[in-house]
């Protein structure tokens, strides 16, 4: 394991950095708000929970620490919009798997199950966007740019909220660290399903680093991004069971479509005896960028070394 120095200027100075990041994440939030009461594109639901994240992210690392009501209402203003199409997004990722089983099975057996299942996700789509929706509407747009707008005129130093940053990504590497011990000792799905998260929140971390102009932090984003993809895939692999599994339990099915049945759990046999074998590979490589990092630490300017060496 090694100390990661990162230049903590990325040869620019900071002022003005955040509250320019903010500004920009802010603009890419509303716009995407409106739309989606209008689209059902998958894209949108998608981008406008992480858009909402993002600036979730930067506003906690800039607004002064005072839990004002402002501040706390426009956090969770955001946290209701993400959580308000969770469900929906994770129907489009099976729906995206289902149609992926059935364009690779050869069985019509196998595909007519599959079917069934993607018309009943497809119905639960429409009820679960509706759902977001209405929570949408509970909430004034113009108000919250009022608000997040007047936020925004009342930041913190720069040189404060960098600190902070620093502070905030070693405490994200640390919860991260002790995550994958955790699912290395027992990879159950609870703590697999921990360790992507803390891997989240450190790769978003991480990348608020590199926007603000740290080019020394892009090789370990480019390898948690990697690795949050293939415990993105494992997580919609889980849920995509869960769903199924939901599928077969209506009232009735079983006894009406017995042979419906065995073949999804076929599949999802198969698919979990897949998800055991990928598990270890992603603690493999897990380990192996852990064995890089163990905490940040900004580089010394030029300045600091020849003042040390005095």
């Amino acid at each position: 394991m090694r100390v990661h120095r990162v230049d903590p200027t990325g040869g620019n100075p900071t002022k003005g950095k955040f509250s320019s990041l903010a500004k920009k994440r802010l603009v890419r939030f509303v716009t995407l708000y409106p739309k989606i009461l209008v689209s059902d594109d998958v894209e949108v639901v998608h981008n406008l929970r992480v858009a909402s994240r993002r600036l979730q992210q930067v506003l906690q690392l800039i607004l002064p620490e005072a839990k004002s009501s402002a501040r706390k209402k426009v956090l969770r203003t955001l946290r209701k919009v993400r959580r308000a199409f969770g469900a929906c997004r994770n129907l489009d990722v099976n729906l995206n798997l289902v149609r992926g089983r059935m364009e690779k099975t050869t069985a019509a057996s196998v595909r007519q199950a599959w079917a069934g299942v993607q018309l009943w996700l497809e119905e639960r789509r429409a009820g679960a966007i509706e759902t977001g929706r209405a929570e949408l509407r509970q909430h004034e747009l113009v108000d919250l740019i009022d608000r997040l707008q007047s936020l925004l005129e009342n930041t913190g130093e720069e040189a404060e909220n960098m600190e902070r940053l620093w502070g905030r990504t070693n405490d994200a590497l640390s919860e991260w660290r002790n995550a994958l011990d955790t699912a290395k000792a027992d990879a159950a799905v609870e703590r697999i399903h921990a360790f992507r998260i803390a891997g989240k929140k450190l790769r978003y971390r991480v990348e608020l680093l590199g926007e603000l102009g740290n080019l020394s932090v892009k090789p370990m984003i480019g390898a948690l991004k990697s690795l949050q993809d293939n415990l993105g895939d494992w997580h919609d692999h889980a849920v995509l069971r869960e769903q199924v599994a939901e599928f077969i339990a209506r009232p009735g099915f079983m006894a009406d479509e017995p042979g419906m049945c065995r073949a999804l759990l076929r599949e999802m046999e198969r698919d979990k005896q897949r998800d055991r074998a990928m598990i270890d590979s992603i603690i493999a490589k897990a380990e192996k960028l852990a064995e890089n990092y163990e905490h940040f630490e900004p580089k010394q300017s030029a300045g600091d070394d020849a003042e040390k060496a005095q």
